[in-house]
């Protein structure tokens, strides 16, 4: 009788090991693989919300120096406007026959203000390189 009992008990303990082996064991792989899954998912997450977030913050200043571009701009073409509208006011070349020295300075002058401020402008681009 012991021999039946003790053969009972072994042929319980050897289906206990093996169904913690083929049951309890694969089931603690997966939930420690959808563990790694999860934490694999909210690390995408902040960094998708980081990316988000910088991307906005870069909208933004964007366009607020855009705005402030259109609103130098709309400066710039005020100012060639009021320009062209002298051009056009002024007969340059009955101007020139009539008095060439006076039209000749000033066009030297005004070539030199264009100039110089091209060159200011190029070395402040320059600068922003460095």
């Amino acid at each position: 009788m012991t021999k039946i009992l003790m053969g009972i008990i072994g042929a319980m303990g050897l289906a206990g090991f093996m169904y913690y082996n083929f049951s309890v064991v694969p089931m603690k792989n997966k939930l420690e693989e959808q563990a790694k899954v999860i934490i694999a998912q909210d690390l995408r997450d902040q960094e998708q919300k980081a990316t988000i977030q910088a991307v906005q913050n870069n909208l933004a200043q964007t366009t607020q120096a855009l705005s402030g571009l259109q609103s130098k701009n709309q400066q710039y073409e005020i100012q060639m406007a009021d320009y062209l509208d002298i051009f056009r006011r002024h007969n340059l070349s009955k101007l020139a026959s009539a008095k060439p020295g006076l039209v000749e300075v000033d066009a030297n002058n005004g070539t030199k203000e264009a100039f110089d401020a091209i060159e200011a402008d190029s070395q402040r681009i320059s600068s922003l390189n460095d």
